[in-house]
């Protein structure tokens, strides 16, 4: 008898104390922001993640932990360096319109997701592409190594800086480039190469060293990783090449050997990538190699994730994949991202983790500048009041089915495009002359049956609210402002 009542005794005791103190310490874990591993691809489209015929095991299997947003996009460029204005978006959640012109100048006073995430209590660590200010890239990052500033760089041999923590990035490699003549010494871009290893590794080898570095009891981090790859020259290991079989490549649906009129970009620098008219042959082989950068880039992601789950860390990782912008090569006539078609504005997006639906898809319609306020949201970050993203958290939880009903796209003042569920309208302004195309996107996903002369009115009302949008808030307004 007395057992027993020591024995209830004693039960009393652990709830009236144990218990709430088990509870906080549970809510405490709980609260603690995650980390945020960015994986960033170049000129990578979105249908190379459901494609069967791309051999990419590692993105695979985050696709089938994670959530897939089928209908991310890019809002577009305002300049042929598409990734540029596409990356600034991203870092600063804001519309085209609202970034200056050509997106590679980031301004002091706009607000920065690593910057944020800091604020909050994060390391912000960043490797690979920066195309944009570079003293702003020390603004959104704390740490980093292995940093390219640039666009675009031959893989086996791309100039890096360490990171500086008076926020100077200056060309200072040394080389002479005439040493049968001269001995003059020139200066090239960055500090140093890892002459002979791909970007790809190099990246991923800065991301896991990072990794590999911390300790169970650092802050929670936000390490951003951004390839180079697919984007051309596109070169990889050889064996990745011999995954493929010239006869197994197929011509996409789209394939045309020239684009049916004149988009305002047809001889810019990435459609001199092939002949025109465009030969089968030769858009394969472009189609084989861009398949194998792939799936090397595939491979770099497998051992950043690897290094993730044998730091113990992955449970409670964030893991974004996403691009910068997609790549015709060879749709539509077309080999580069200077157009409004999905090839090219259509972005791959998956999104796993704690508290992220796992194995899921979602037909959501939204931008890559949604991530920013998504992120926070994830970390328990404050949004910065003047974002234009809209958090997809609504739309990962289940209570929204989507954050946006309509999409705006633009090309410098060539291109534009509204997008309202399936139906979408391009309207080109050319040299004074105006070619419209009507997409059902359901039904004609490949955007090659134009029905705009089959449903007049509904063309003009979408081309009415494109302007209209045009005027107040795309790159027309640009011009209202000054």
């Amino acid at each position: 008898m007395t057992r027993l009542i020591c024995s209830i005794i004693l039960m009393a005791f652990c709830a009236l104390f144990c218990q709430p103190q088990l509870a906080a310490q549970s809510g405490q874990q709980a609260g603690a922001s995650p980390n945020i591993l960015f994986l960033f691809a170049d000129d990578m489209r979105a249908s190379t993640l459901t494609n069967p015929a791309i051999k990419t095991p590692n993105l695979d299997r985050l696709r089938s932990s994670g959530m897939l947003f089928a209908e991310a996009h890019i809002m577009g460029a305002d300049n042929g360096a598409v990734c540029a204005p596409s990356r600034a978006m991203l870092m600063t959640g804001r519309h085209l319109s609202r970034l200056l012109p050509k997106g590679f100048n980031i301004p002091d006073d706009h607000a920065l997701l690593g910057e944020t995430l800091q604020a909050k209590g994060y390391d912000a660590f960043g490797t690979g592409k920066w195309h944009n200010s570079r003293h702003t890239f020390n603004r959104n990052f704390n740490s980093g190594e292995h940093i390219f500033m640039g666009g675009m760089y031959d893989p086996w041999n791309t100039p890096l800086y360490h990171y500086q923590p008076n926020a100077v990035y200056t060309d200072r490699r040394p080389v002479i480039q005439d040493d049968r003549h001269s001995n003059k010494v020139d200066t090239l871009p960055g500090e140093y190469v890892f002459g002979g290893v791909h970007a790809s590794e190099v990246f991923a080898n800065a991301a896991i060293g990072f990794i590999e570095s911390r300790s169970p009891d650092d802050k929670p981090f936000f390490l951003y990783t951004a390839f180079t790859a697919p984007h051309d020259p596109r070169s990889m290991p050889p064996e990745y090449l011999e995954w493929y079989h010239p006869d197994s490549i197929a011509l996409p649906p789209n394939f045309m050997p020239e684009h049916p009129f004149d988009n305002g970009q047809l001889v810019i620098r990435d459609e001199q990538l092939a002949d025109t008219p465009r030969q089968p042959g030769e858009i394969k082989r472009h189609i084989l190699e861009y398949y194998a950068m792939i799936s090397h880039l595939d491979a770099q992601i497998g051992r950043i994730l690897e290094a993730l789950e044998k730091s113990g860390q992955l449970d409670n990782t964030i893991v974004v994949f996403a691009g910068d912008n997609g790549l015709a090569v060879g749709q539509h006539g077309l080999m580069g991202k200077q157009n409004l078609y999905q090839h090219s504005v259509n972005v791959p997006l998956l999104i796993a983790g704690p508290g992220i639906p796992r194995g899921d898809s979602t037909p959501a319609l939204c931008y890559l500048i949604d991530l920013f306020p998504t992120l926070c949201d994830l970390a328990g970050a404050k949004v910065p009041n003047e974002l234009d993203g809209r958090s997809l958290v609504p739309v990962i939880k289940g209570e929204q089915k989507t954050v946006r009903n309509v999409l705006h796209l633009q090309y410098k003042d060539l291109q534009g495009a509204i997008r309202k569920g399936n139906e979408k309208l391009i309207r080109y302004w050319v040299d004074g002359v105006e070619t419209l195309q009507l997409f059902d996107l359901e039904q004609d996903p490949w955007e090659v049956r134009n029905l705009a002369g089959q449903y007049p009115e509904k063309v003009s009302a979408l081309k009415r609210e494109l302007l209209e949008w045009d005027k107040h808030y795309g790159l027309s307004s640009r011009k209202s402002q000054k």
